[in-house]
Order: structure tokens, then C-alpha cells, then sequence
């Protein structure tokens, strides 16, 4: 079976079991309020609205790979996606994005809503905030629920919240590194900075959804620095070619601007390697940069070797990836289905 076909019907899957976990809230009388049943709804709305649910299905994939067959995997496996949604939420806030998958994001959604339905005033702003804050926070303490509420024994739920309290915490130190970093001119930045900021934004949620799948297989010890190895080079070529679409991708298939990036002056591995020019470095992140000098940006990016460079690092992280996933004895479905992930994320670099 080919990897998109697996990961259609992986992702079916997980998105029922997002739809049966959100609607056993959502009975009639549950809340008090009719209001806090309507955001219960729009968070799961929010949830369903799009994404790959890779987080997710890798666990799943990882469990079925080393001998786990309870099909209820996909009920526990949702918690990884709750948590990744709560820091889109969050990243959202911190970012002051307006939009997420081509559609409002969570703050901006209820702020919109706030003047719809209740007053026009320079409140809505606090509205959405609060309502962004609290939803996030909301979707993280549900992913532990997700856990508890699984059918699998005590001692592989309680390992499962451990890793899953480790990814939550090794998340948000790899945001507080990138709120730091943030601030720095970029070229006193370093790779190195770079990497080990997304090894917590980004890998670490990924490599505790392989561990969670593993140790619900009772197979986490004899693969464990492996899996975690593979997974963390994994994340990190993923989100360098995030970064690289964030520049050079096409904005109706990734529904976000590829402008913003340079707008905000991210501290991405692209305009570190960048950052020994001059104009460039005057330019990325310019409060008042024009749709000009934009373009002027994405073109220094290229004749400087960036993004050849930046390109080159994500592949040999990928093939390193590769090369641990090949001393994992994995079942040949999910075998294939890791190996054909690296190669979806080599295809989207090059």
C-alpha cells in the first residue's frame, strides 16, 4: 500500500476518533452555558478543519510496527493532535497570525465573532486573545484526557502522559528559545541556536509520538535512543522545509503568506545562511518593507547559496534519518510507511 493511501485511511481514522471524543462532550447538558458548548464545538471544528495528522498516525504506525494490535490506538493516539493544535493556537497568538490553513485562526476567529454577535469596540481584540489562550490551554489538558480515557493498561497509560508531559514541556522551551532569538540581529544567530530551538518546537512532539507509540507496544526500551534519534533528525528536516515553503512555497496550497517570514525577520536556518549579506541582512525584517524589496530578499536568498544551502542540510539530515530507521525491525507496512515519510519530505525540499 502506498504511503498517501495509508495515510488517507490512517488519518480517516484519527479524525473519527477526533469527531466520537469531541461529540462525547458535546452531550445535551453538559454545560451550563450554551456559549461554552458553541466553543467546545468550534474547537473541534477548528481540529477537523485540515492538517496532515501526521503527529497522530505516526503513532499509530509505530505501535502497529512493533507488534501492537488493539485497534483502540487511535482513540489515545489523538492526543498528540490536541496538543499540536493547542501550540498552533498559541503560535498563532504569539505571532499575531490572522489566518491558519487558509481560514481565520482560533483568536482571530472569535474576534470576528465578538463583533458579530456582541459589541464593535476595540475589545474584540482582548476577546479573541482570552478566547485563543484558554482554547489552547483547553486542548492540552484534553490530550491528557485522551490518555486516561484509552483502554490500555495503567502502567502504558501513565508512560504514555510521562512522554506526552515531555513533549508539552520540551514545546514550549523551544518557543521561550524562539521568543529569545527572536529579538537577536540575525546574524548573531547561530546553526546551532537554530537547531537545538527546533528540536523543541518542532521534534520533540514528533519523537515523543514515536515513544508513545513504542511504549504502548511494549517495545520502547530496545529501540529507544534509535527511535528517538530517527524522529528528531526527522522534525528537523521537516521544519527546515517548512521554513524554506514559508519563503518559497505557494501560499494557496500551504494557506499561509509567504511574505510573513521575512516580514517578521524570522530566525530561520534560510536567513541565518543569508545573514553575511548585507542588503539582505538591511532588508529581512525591515518594519516597512515593500513587495519589492520582498522579492529582492527571495532573490539575495538564492544568489548567496542560502537556499541551496539550507536545501542541503534538510536532505542530509533526512538521509540520517533514514540510515537509523533501517536498524529499526519494524513490520514491513510501517517500515514503509517511515521510509516513504522521510522521501515525502526530501520531495517537498527539492
Amino acid at each position: 500500500m502506498s504511503f498517501q493511501k495509508i495515510l488517507l485511511e490512517e488519518k480517516g481514522k484519527i479524525e473519527e476518533s477526533i469527531q466520537r471524543f469531541f461529540d462525547a462532550h458535546l452531550q445535551p447538558g453538559t454545560f451550563s452555558h450554551q456559549f461554552v458548548h458553541q466553543y467546545y464545538s468550534d474547537l473541534k471544528n477548528y481540529i477537523l478543519f485540515g492538517g496532515k495528522r501526521l503527529r497522530p498516525v505516526s503513532v499509530v504506525m509505530m505501535y502497529k510496527g512493533l507488534g501492537g494490535t488493539q485497534d483502540t490506538i487511535y482513540d489515545l493516539a489523538i492526543c498528540v493532535e490536541l496538543l499540536h493544535n493547542a501550540s498552533l493556537v498559541h503560535d498563532d497568538i504569539i505571532d499575531h497570525d490572522l489566518v491558519r490553513r487558509g481560514q481565520p485562526s482560533f483568536h482571530a476567529f472569535y474576534q470576528s465573532w465578538f463583533n458579530e454577535n456582541l459589541k464593535k469596540n476595540s475589545e474584540e481584540i482582548d476577546f479573541g486573545m482570552a478566547m485563543g489562550i484558554l482554547g489552547g490551554d483547553l486542548l492540552i489538558d484534553l490530550g491528557q484526557e485522551a490518555i486516561f480515557r484509552s483502554d490500555f493498561d495503567s502502567s502504558k497509560k501513565l508512560k504514555a502522559v510521562m512522554y506526552y508531559q515531555q513533549a508539552f514541556k520540551e514545546l514550549v522551551d523551544g518557543v521561550v528559545a524562539e521568543s529569545y532569538l527572536q529579538n537577536l540581529p540575525i546574524d548573531k544567530v547561530t546553526e546551532n541556536d537554530y537547531l537545538n530551538m527546533i528540536n523543541g518546537k518542532t521534534s520533540a512532539l514528533f519523537e515523543k509520538s514515536i515513544l508513545i507509540g513504542a511504549v504502548l507496544a511494549d517495545e520502547t526500551e530496545k529501540y529507544k535512543k534509535d527511535l528517538s534519534e530517527f524522529a528528531l533528525l526527522l522534525g528537523q528536516a521537516f521544519q527546515i522545509r517548512d521554513d524554506i515553503l514559508g519563503v518559497f512555497g505557494d501560499s494557496a496550497k500551504t494557506g499561509k503568506s509567504t511574505e510573513g517570514d521575512i516580514r517578521e525577520g524570522k530566525k530561520t536556518l534560510l536567513a541565518i545562511y543569508g545573514s553575511s549579506n548585507t542588503e539582505l541582512k538591511t532588508l529581512y525584517g525591515k518594519a516597512d518593507i515593500t513587495s519589492q524589496e520582498i522579492i529582492s530578499v527571495r532573490e539575495l536568498l538564492q544568489e548567496t547559496g542560502a537556499l541551496k544551502h539550507t536545501k542541503s542540510k534538510a536532505l542530509e539530515l533526512a538521509k540520517r534519518a533514514n540510515a537509523v530507521l533501517k536498524e529499526i525491525e519494524l513490520e514491513e507496512q510501517s517500515f514503509l510507511f517511515f521510509n516513504d515519510l522521510i522521501k515525502f519530505v526530501q520531495d517537498r525540499i527539492l
